[in-house]
């Protein structure tokens, strides 16, 4: 953790170590892509303490819930002992999906930090608030837009490499046809 620098940050709520653990999750991300993984990364951190981190391995695992988010909550569990995390805080790289943010209700996260926000499967704020729902017996401190711009250059570089790889595959497939 001593190569992560410190960066002040504009949102009101969060703080330096904030940042630098959404920097540590982009970071992971980054390895993700280059595993063949899209790139979303989480850290579950209690006060400047990395209790765990993981990267999206759903390819790997041929795993449908291979979410960075369970992957690093199920992690937190073990390490900790106990399910609920209300001491703990989550970076993600992406906005929680439904599953996701229901596990993070699930667990009692205390804090959520997400970077990029997701238009089509977005459970936090864009098309749920399952975090924030009242009808749950947990509500989870949330702040999107943390580091988002680097965030969603991440994402968007990954998935344009891959529509590129498979023209490229396509055009390749009908020349040798």
């Amino acid at each position: 953790m001593n190569s992560l620098r410190l960066v002040r940050t504009t949102h009101p709520g969060v703080s330096d170590v904030d940042v630098r653990m959404m920097e540590r999750a982009i970071h992971l991300a980054r390895q993700a892509a280059l595993n063949g993984e899209i790139p979303i990364a989480a850290v579950v951190y209690r006060g400047d303490e990395i209790i765990a981190e993981a990267a999206n391995n759903r390819e790997a695992q041929a795993d449908p819930t291979g979410h960075a988010e369970i992957v690093a909550i199920r992690e937190a569990g073990k390490r900790l002992g106990e399910w609920r995390l209300s001491d703990c805080s989550l970076a993600v790289t992406l906005e929680p999906c439904p599953m996701c943010a229901g596990a993070i209700v699930n667990a009692r996260v205390g804090r959520l930090l997400y970077g990029a926000t997701d238009p089509k499967a977005g459970a936090c704020e864009t098309l749920y608030s399952i975090p924030m729902d009242v009808r749950l017996n947990h509500r989870v401190e949330m702040h999107g837009g943390i580091l988002a711009p680097r965030c969603v250059e991440l994402l968007r570089s990954f998935f344009r490499e891959r529509r590129a790889a498979q023209k490229a595959a396509k055009e390749l497939k009908k020349k040798s046809a």
